[in-house]
């Protein structure tokens, strides 16, 4: 097989993350961090509390800019680009703390991750056009079909804030999924969830990834993250310290040493 064959046959990654750097005043968050997500895949990142985990995500949506380096989404250069022209593109998140629209409906909260794929406008709103009713009928009936994916639907009228926490992280996902993402970004998903919960939760994220949207997850639940991930990322200190297959990130003595620990690092593979 030839260099070009290869790289026909090595379909793009959706993501790419090429030496980034970026730094808090005197602190240094991310330094000189590359790697891939393959589409299709479950990425996760892992590391210690202040690794940097939250702020590649944040750099990846935009929330703030890289020192230097480049992030790169399905050959598109997302350096300079405002958060809500990234979501347009088709990246979206999820936060470790929840952050619903509480004074609104389950449903409600999905229909507003829905409006970034409307046209309609104010005017158009207003004058309640024939396109705009229409809008908003698909807008409704892909929102229910969203909460019926994470097994809220029973729940649409409800007010967000009146769900248990586990059933607010599935409504946190539902809206995110709301956008079209291709990539959707998970910050901390697992955060606060009992087992049965997680275990509903691996079963989503698996079913996300069938309906062909890729996953980049951060997580401090191992057993999720070895449970779920194709391959997995460890930060330390700001910087790359391993990546690989779940197994291969089990079985690194730098990653036992500087994370998981022989409690957390399971069976060698």
């Amino acid at each position: 097989m030839n260099a070009l064959e290869a790289r026909q046959e090595k379909p793009l990654p959706v993501l790419r993350v090429e030496a980034v750097c970026k730094s808090f005043g005197g602190i240094q968050a991310l330094n000189d961090v590359t790697f891939d997500v393959p589409a299709g895949s479950i990425f996760s990142l892992i590391g210690p509390n202040g690794a940097g985990k939250t702020t590649l995500l944040n750099l990846v949506t935009g929330s703030f800019p890289a020192d230097s380096g480049q992030v790169v989404f399905r050959e598109t250069m997302l350096n300079g680009r405002k958060a809500h022209e990234r979501v347009a593109l088709g990246i979206a998140r999820t936060f470790q703390n929840i952050e619903l629209f509480g004074s609104m409906s389950v449903l409600e909260n999905v229909l507003v991750g829905r409006h970034v794929k409307t046209r309609c406008g104010f005017l158009g709103a207003m004058a309640r056009l024939p396109r705009t009713i229409g809008e908003e009928r698909e807008a409704r009936s892909r929102a229910m079909e969203l909460l019926d994916f994470v097994g809220l639907r029973d729940a649409a009228s409800q007010r967000s804030t009146d769900l248990p926490f586990g059933w607010q992280r599935f409504l946190e996902i539902a809206r995110a999924l709301a956008t079209g993402p291709r990539i959707l970004l998970l910050d901390e998903p697992a955060s606060g969830l009992n087992a049965v919960e997680t275990s509903s939760l691996a079963e989503l994220l698996e079913k996300i990834r069938k309906s062909g949207v890729t996953l980049l997850l951060v997580e401090h639940d191992m057993s999720l993250v070895m449970k779920v991930s194709d391959r997995v990322l460890v930060l330390n200190h700001g910087m790359k310290l391993a990546e690989g297959t779940p197994c291969e990130v089990q079985a690194n003595e730098a990653v036992i040493a500087a994370y998981l620990g022989r409690d957390k690092a399971g069976p060698r593979c």
